[in-house]
């Protein structure tokens, strides 16, 4: 019996189920995501926060998917975007007077052009420079189209 065999290639927007979108698809990809509110947690009122912050990270990437990024590199994207938020979160219970700053004040508030918050808990400096890569690039798709 003779087996054919197809040569390994790279997913692509086209392998994407066509009637999954927008929450569903990132789904595929961050199946924990609506969980990392709870990860962030150090006091009961920042789950709110979280889910609003989530909210915000969430059309990025989107955006990353849709534009047939691979699925390993969205999960990257999303790790350093959990640690932004966990930082995010940080920096409130630092700061009581930040709780009445929105998700998206808040976020803009720590990134920008050149990268985000400072990550306390990063190995070296090659994995905060990936960070700071993430942060600059959400910032740019944040600030991309007024609100």
């Amino acid at each position: 019996m003779v087996t054919k065999v197809t040569p390994n290639r790279k997913s692509s927007v086209l392998d994407k189920p066509n009637n999954l979108c927008g929450d569903d698809l990132l789904l595929q990809y961050c199946k924990d995501i609506d969980d990392w509110p709870e990860a962030w947690e150090i006091d009961d009122i920042d789950i709110e926060i979280g889910r609003a912050i989530v909210g915000e990270l969430k059309p990025f990437l989107i955006e990353k998917i849709e534009k047939g990024r691979a699925k390993k590199t969205i999960r990257t994207y999303a790790l350093y975007l959990w640690v932004l938020g966990g930082e995010l979160i940080s920096r409130l219970n630092e700061d009581e007077a930040e709780r009445r700053l929105s998700a998206r004040e808040l976020i803009l508030k720590y990134i920008d052009a050149s990268g985000g918050p400072y990550w306390r808990h990063a190995n070296d400096e090659a994995e905060h420079a990936r960070y700071d890569s993430i942060c600059k690039q959400l910032f740019k798709s944040m600030t991309a189209y007024p609100t």
